[in-house]
């Protein structure tokens, strides 16, 4: 993957301003019902959870569902010779 691609790839999810101001937003309103629903933890430790990830997205414009995406796995070249589609085929 040359750096072009690498770098447009990791600023895949979150890249304009006001997309990072609304999950700060949504990240506060979603600590504060944490916060409020202290009482029942079944219900404040996801949304604390979601909130923390939504906060660091905000501030550094990471998508938490980076976290499950896949890398690219090399494979080997077939018995003909011929270029996959799954393997680099520039650079």
């Amino acid at each position: 993957m040359n750096r072009v691609v690498r770098s447009l790839a990791s600023r895949s999810c979150a890249v304009s301003r006001g997309e990072r101001v609304l999950r700060g937003v949504i990240a506060t309103f979603l600590a504060a019902f944490a916060a409020s629903s202290v009482d029942n933890l079944w219900c404040a430790i996801p949304a604390s959870v979601c909130a923390a990830f939504l906060a660091i997205g905000a501030v550094t414009g990471w998508c938490p569902t980076d976290l499950f995406s896949r890398a690219a796995v090399e494979t080997e070249p077939n018995g003909l010779g011929y270029p996959e589609a799954r393997r680099e085929l520039l650079g």
